[in-house]
């Protein structure tokens, strides 16, 4: 009995990977306003907030490219192992994530408020992103328009 081969003509399947202008175009939105987040709490808190500001944005940053990650390749289907190992994954950056936040702020090593200014700047990056993504999605060259006569003959 002879195995049969399998058809190598096949298109290869894509893996799926985080947008990576998407992801850049994030990043330096969150920078941006992570910036100017700093900015104004340093005006409200002085440089203490400032300074836990920008830690807020940077740990909004891990938090998401961690997460993009590890979840992408939950996802994948065309990786079958490991994924209980990002499962764990997942599960031991959520609690590391409440562990150092819950102590930057328990020991007041951050001003809480201006921290999640930090953090918010990210989240608003997020949203951004998807919203820009959705303002600015252009038809395909051979597409045709929903309201065009043509083909309707």
């Amino acid at each position: 009995m002879s195995n049969p081969e399998p058809d190598s003509s096949a298109a290869p399947t894509e893996s799926p990977r985080p947008d990576g202008d998407l992801a850049r175009r994030i990043g330096l939105v969150a920078l941006a306003a992570g910036l100017a987040s700093a900015v104004v709490m340093e005006r409200q808190f002085g440089a203490t907030g400032a300074l836990s500001s920008v830690i807020g944005t940077a740990v909004g940053l891990l938090n998401l490219w961690v997460l993009a990650r590890v979840v992408t390749r939950l996802l994948d289907p065309n990786v079958h192992a490991g994924k209980g190992a990002a499962m764990a994954l997942l599960l031991a950056k959520t609690a590391a994530l409440f562990l150092g936040v819950g102590l930057l702020i328990s020991r007041s090593w951050v001003h809480g408020g201006s921290f999640m200014a930090g953090i918010t700047a990210v989240v608003v990056a997020i949203a951004g992103g998807g919203l820009w993504d959705a303002v600015s999605a252009k038809p395909a060259e051979d597409s045709v328009p929903p309201d065009s006569d043509e083909g309707k003959r």
